[in-house]
């Protein structure tokens, strides 16, 4: 078939119309509303599908395009070029259909063919506009800031973090594969802080400029944020509209991938707004700044790339995104600046002064590290100490203090002494060091009325006793003035009520002082609260001296004392000494092994295993002083104590005369049978001369008898010489005694009393604590899990806080 070309083929060059319907023509693109043609001739990619038929008779209006050719010409054959690179080939049909994959205005060019298979050239006579769905854009709303006047919307505090919601919405071409995570970039421009420097260890006190997920993690400028872009799936319905259908409808509609966005599709509504959150954080008061925001659009199909259907990315450079337009951010504010930038870059935001209103006592200078209350005796230790707002953020943009040790006594420090401290017992007043580091590394430069490090005191702590100790501080500003909170003046106020930053008093009438204090609870260098298992109270080195058989070996007690005494321990050694350990093993074998409540974690783990259960609990590998805790404190709290002897029958006697000791008997006050009254319910006890046995008698109501030995009602009180005179009152004591002198032959008695029996810790039973060991310093009276074991400060917090600074070397 000849495909020329040439002018003597093509004697007139004449207009071929077109007729140009498309698929989608009950939706029109709202980009193509100034197209002439917009309901035939424009759609959208990857789903408008677009029908062309040459027009060759004669139209109303129109000369008959085949009178032209001489040899006629052909109304089912021709060839087209649809203007994208892509040409219809194969059966070279009359009436074409395509659509096109990448957005832009294309023109066609139409081959028409004679009898003699001649090719005819036209000229063309109409376009195509291919529009997206929906372009690639990114909006940040700012409806979730409180304020609502214009520019204050997008006001950020100093030092504090702002939440922003971020939606995104991407074309197909820019998100290739919807189920990957996608990038996104953050930068600010016009800042007058530094990006926070990940490799710089006091970048959380230089003033920085960051950017926050919404788990409050800094999002690296170099990886960004990664998040999830829900696709949305369209077909062509029946009435030539597009509509959306879930991902496992696309087979059955024959639906495709237009955009992914921040929205999620659902069954029972159309959309789900699902924003990307994310925080800004600038601590230096600036009017202007844009945030800049960019969706990482270097896996972009190019337009080359669609060439005879081809939609893969087969740019093995990853470099296409230089070809690329980036993705322009679009701010969407609150209702009273309801406006939409275009093609503005850039979020703009104004970073605010906070009023400071109190002061930070924090171990690093960070919210999250705030100083731990309790020390041990010894431990030197470090505090940061800086002005901050009511939600304890260290203001960076304040002339550096000048520091003294000046007493806080003074009514009025003087001006040169802006900041005052003492570190006390409450009654005696010492010196805490400053840090080299606050005033010589990172001074305020007031030229360029910025500062690389706050105001704030680095002091040096060492705890000399225990008890309780407080660093008290006073600071002067005269920016304190302008402070809302002079309102408050001369009140206490405490923005973390029952925490452990401490009250502020505020006082910025008269010399703009503000003060405050922090308590800390130091420790004794030793543990005061030691606990001991039972049989961990061996004294291993005094077993090793009694192998000693020997007589020359009793001449060398340096040898014992020294070496073996160090290494093996004592009485007085810790639980965890090897002597206490091998003992503590061989003498609790079957309760650290076989016994479910009390046995260690390793063995409870076999326990599961052997049940072929799940452990829901972690098993960590700890030091050996630290397992021991462990292992100790899985223990229930009620095991762990046990409980006292509640046995009312047992009269525990050496002797059965006064001066012995006894137990829920009274051998001083012995009762007479003879002028004895019982009493219906008060108990006595009997004990039986031949054989030293104690009897409980605990007498009932009996019935009154007669004279003649017949009843009369019923007696509480009767008299014990009456016994088995007319009944023995169901007793165990003889039968065939009766009245006073038979009981004398036989029984003394003597009254009940109740025994205290938590008045010994040798009462205590099935307990683990060893309460008779006088190095335990736990008591069976400490026995509220709340109060005593489980709070900050109680056994379980001192047993772990001592071990942990003991093997770090804290």
């Amino acid at each position: 078939m000849s495909t020329s070309t040439t002018s003597s083929n093509c004697p007139n060059t004449i207009p071929v119309p077109f007729t140009v319907t498309v698929n989608t023509s009950g939706t029109s693109p709202t980009a193509a509303t100034g197209h002439s043609l917009v309901d035939t001739h424009a759609g959208f990619t990857r789903i408008s599908e677009f029908t062309l038929s040459p027009v060759i008779s004669a139209q109303t209006g129109t000369p008959a395009i085949e009178d032209h050719f001489p040899h006629g010409i052909s109304n089912s054959i021709a060839k087209w070029d649809f203007g994208d690179g892509y040409t219809l080939s194969g059966t070279d049909a009359f009436t074409a259909k395509h659509i096109y994959n990448v957005p832009g205005i294309y023109t066609v060019t139409v081959f028409l063919y004679d009898k003699n298979s001649n090719a005819y050239l036209s000229t063309l006579t109409e376009t195509i506009s291919v529009f997206n769905y929906t372009n690639t854009h990114i909006a940040v709303q700012t409806t979730n800031i409180t304020q609502s006047d214009g520019i204050n919307a997008r006001n950020v505090t100093a030092g504090q973090n702002k939440t922003f919601n971020l939606e995104t919405t991407a074309s197909w071409q820019d998100i290739p594969d919807p189920n990957e995570p996608q990038t996104l970039f953050f930068t600010s421009s016009g800042s007058k802080a530094k990006p926070y420097d990940f490799n710089n260890k006091y970048a959380h006190i230089i003033p920085y400029n960051a950017f926050y997920d919404d788990d409050n993690n800094i999002i690296n400028n170099v990886n960004g944020l990664k998040a999830i872009l829900y696709p949305h799936y369209f077909y062509i319905e029946t009435d030539n509209t597009i509509k959306e259908c879930k991902e496992k409808a696309i087979k059955k509609n024959k639906g495709v991938l237009l955009y992914s966005s921040t929205d999620e599709y659902l069954d029972d509504i159309t959309t789900v707004p699902t924003p990307i959150k994310f925080n800004y954080y600038d601590d230096i008061p600036t009017d202007q700044i844009n945030l800049l925001i960019r969706l990482d659009t270097s896996k972009h199909r190019l337009k080359n790339f669609f060439v005879d259907d081809i939609d893969i990315d087969i740019n093995n450079s990853n470099k296409n995104f230089f070809e690329t337009d980036i993705a322009r951010p679009v701010v969407k504010d609150t209702s009273t600046i309801n406006s939409t930038l275009g093609n503005r870059i850039g979020i703009p935001i104004k970073v605010i002064t906070p009023y400071t209103s109190r002061l930070s006592f924090t171990s690093t200078g960070m919210q999250e590290m705030s100083s731990i209350q309790y020390k041990r005796q010894g431990d030197k230790f470090q505090v940061f100490v800086a002005l901050a707002d009511d939600k304890l953020n260290i203001g960076k943009y304040y002339d550096s203090f000048r520091f003294s040790n000046l007493s806080l006594g003074a009514t009025n420090p003087p001006q040169d002494r802006q900041f005052a401290f003492e570190w006390s017992d409450g009654s005696n007043i010492l010196t805490s060091n400053l840090s080299s580091l606050c005033t010589e590394y990172f001074p305020f430069d007031k030229s360029s009325n910025v500062t690389t490090l706050s105001s704030f005191a680095y002091l040096n702590i060492n705890p000399v006793s225990a008890g309780t100790w407080s660093l008290n501080v006073t600071g002067r500003l005269d920016s304190f003035s302008s402070n809302p909170a002079s309102a408050a003046q001369g009140k206490t106020l405490d923005y973390d009520n029952g925490g452990p930053y401490g009250p502020v008093s505020i006082n910025v009438k008269d010399d703009g002082l503000i003060t405050g204090s922090y308590t800390f609870t130091v420790f004794p260098s030793t543990n005061d609260v030691e606990i001991y298992k039972i049989n961990e109270d061996t004294d291993y080195a005094k077993i090793i001296k009694s192998y000693r058989f020997q007589s020359l070996l009793h001449e060398y007690d340096k040898l014992f004392d020294g070496i073996f005494t160090s290494f093996v321990g004592q009485a007085s050694s810790s639980p965890t000494s090897f002597g206490k350990t091998i003992f503590e093993k061989i003498a609790n074998f079957t309760m650290n092994n076989s016994d479910v409540d009390f046995c260690d974690i390793t063995n409870l783990n076999a326990f599961y295993q052997f049940f072929n259960e799940d452990i829901d609990f972690t098993t960590p590998n700890p030091p050996p002083e630290l397992k021991r805790l462990y292992n100790l404190f899985s223990i229930k709290i009620s095991k762990l104590l046990g409980d006292y002897e509640r046995f009312d029958t047992s009269f525990h006697t050496q002797f059965y005369t006064s001066s012995a000791a006894s137990r829920n008997i009274d051998l001083n006050n012995p009762i007479d049978p003879a002028t004895y009254t019982v009493t219906a319910g008060t108990k006595f006890v009997a004990r039986q001369k031949f054989n030293n046995e104690f009897i409980l008698i605990n007498p009932q109501k009996v019935p009154t008898i007669r004279v003649d030995g017949s009843s009369s009602g019923v007696s509480t009180t009767y008299a014990l010489n009456k016994y088995n005179v007319y009944s023995n009152w169901g007793w165990p004591l003889d039968t065939t005694i009766s009245g006073a002198s038979g009981l004398d032959l036989f029984y003394e008695f003597y009254p009940y009393t109740t025994y205290n029996t938590t008045s010994a810790s040798s009462t205590i039973q099935n307990n683990i604590i060893d309460f008779t060991n006088k190095y335990n310093t736990v008591t069976r009276s400490s026995s509220s899990l709340s109060a005593n074991w489980d709070p900050e400060g109680g056994i379980i917090f001192k047993n772990l806080d001592y071990q942990i600074r003991k093997g770090l070397q804290l």
